[in-house]
């Protein structure tokens, strides 16, 4: 049994944070409905690449769901979704502030239906200040952030990070609050109004760079590839590739100068300690890349991780996703899809008790399920228990 089954999970939201957040619930086992209005979610427009007419951008987070099409502002559309959330466990949306009020489902209607309902609220800039309603997508909050102006090369422009940031946190960080609710609902009764801002979710990621600079009032550089705080911590060439090198600890220093055959030089005093190689990083990297250069990747690969220095391969995601048929444990899944056929897909990364957490039912075409779930919810009910019925 997955930790969520029972649970219905209604999800208004579109694009990426919302959607994510509810095919995470999804993975664990619970049951979602995504509601698209008579536009549909704009991502099944976002492409390339398109198989068919099926967006891949789409199909990556929206696994694990049921589909209708409702129209919120039709009286009719929006009683079938009123009965949906009377019946629901979690509500999902990322509606500006002031749209569900107008749309009809202000925080006192949603009590009224469903007393016990943990309502997920999604924003960009949060619900106060003078931010709150703004319009806001991920590279405007990555710009905002500061997480642009940390990431790129030394000297160089800010850049975006790929793959949505600001999302994805937000989506992490509203999954594991649904869950949280839902365990306190279960210890103590009572529903849950969550609040969950795209900005906080990533300023909240910046960690030692955020808590570094609360200290010092110094604004942090970019560095590229290379760690502030950590040497040698970066991207070298082998002879064939690039690599990564991630010495964390000074016995992984001493580890590495050992696998190295202890090159003169190398086992200076000063480069004992981190302090003392951060300090001395430009002179230090330039010696180890003429090392690492003199020999091809599996040569160093071979030789360090025997001696337990952590190091990776600079890979291609098509490379990646090689290995991960190769692996054969369940994280690449193979789906049926209604239109496209045979789809796989990267699955969620819990394992629990030997179960790959992840559902397994295809992304839904746009209103796919529409007959069965007007049918099911042509009549009022309520949620009973600890779970949907």
């Amino acid at each position: 049994m997955k930790p969520l089954e029972g649970i219905l999970v209604v999800d208004l939201s579109r694009v990426l944070a919302g959607p994510l957040c509810a095919m995470r619930l999804a993975d664990l086992g619970a049951r979602v409905i995504k509601v698209e209005a008579p536009d549909l979610d704009p991502t099944r427009r976002y492409g390339p690449p398109f198989v068919g007419s099926e967006s891949a951008y789409f199909l990556a987070y929206n696994r694990g769901k049921e589909g209708i099409v409702l129209d919120l502002k039709d009286d009719t559309d929006l009683a079938t979704v009123k009965r949906m959330i009377a019946r629901a466990d979690v509500l999902i949306e990322n509606f500006r502030p002031g749209v569900m009020e107008r749309l009809g489902l202000p925080r006192a209607t949603l009590q009224a239906l469903a007393p016990e309902l943990i309502h997920l609220r999604i924003s960009g800039y949060g619900r106060e200040g003078e931010g709150a309603g703004r319009p806001a997508f991920d590279l405007a909050v990555q710009a905002e952030s500061g997480l642009m102006e940390l990431t790129g090369e030394e000297g160089g422009e800010p850049c975006r990070v790929p793959n949505s940031l600001a999302d994805v946190a937000a989506a992490l960080a509203g999954s594991e609050a649904c869950v949280a609710a839902l365990l306190r609902r279960v210890r103590v009764g009572g529903g849950a109004l969550i609040d969950i801002s795209l900005l906080d979710a990533i300023v909240g990621l910046l960690g030692f760079q955020a808590q570094g600079a609360l200290l010092t009032g110094d604004e942090p550089r970019r560095l590229g590839h290379r760690h502030p705080n950590l040497v040698p911590y970066q991207i070298f060439m082998a002879r064939d590739r690039g690599f990564v090198l991630a010495v964390g600890t000074d016995a992984q220093w001493q580890d590495l100068v050992q696998a190295l055959g202890r090159p003169e030089g190398l086992d200076a005093e000063a480069w004992r300690t981190n302090g003392g190689r951060v300090r001395e990083r430009e002179v230090l990297v330039p010696r180890l890349a003429a090392i690492f250069g003199q020999e091809d990747f599996q040569t160093w690969q071979d030789r360090l991780t025997s001696a337990g220095v952590p190091l990776g391969r600079v890979r291609g995601l098509t490379e990646v996703l090689a290995d991960l048929k190769a692996r054969n444990d369940g994280f690449r899944l193979q789906l049926t899809h209604a239109s496209i056929g045979r789809l796989p897909m990267v699955g969620g990364a819990i394992v629990m008790d030997g179960e790959r957490l992840a559902s397994e039912r295809a992304p839904c075409l746009a209103d796919q399920h529409r007959a069965a779930l007007l049918a099911e919810f042509a009549e009022a009910g309520t949620r009973k228990g600890d779970g949907a019925t």
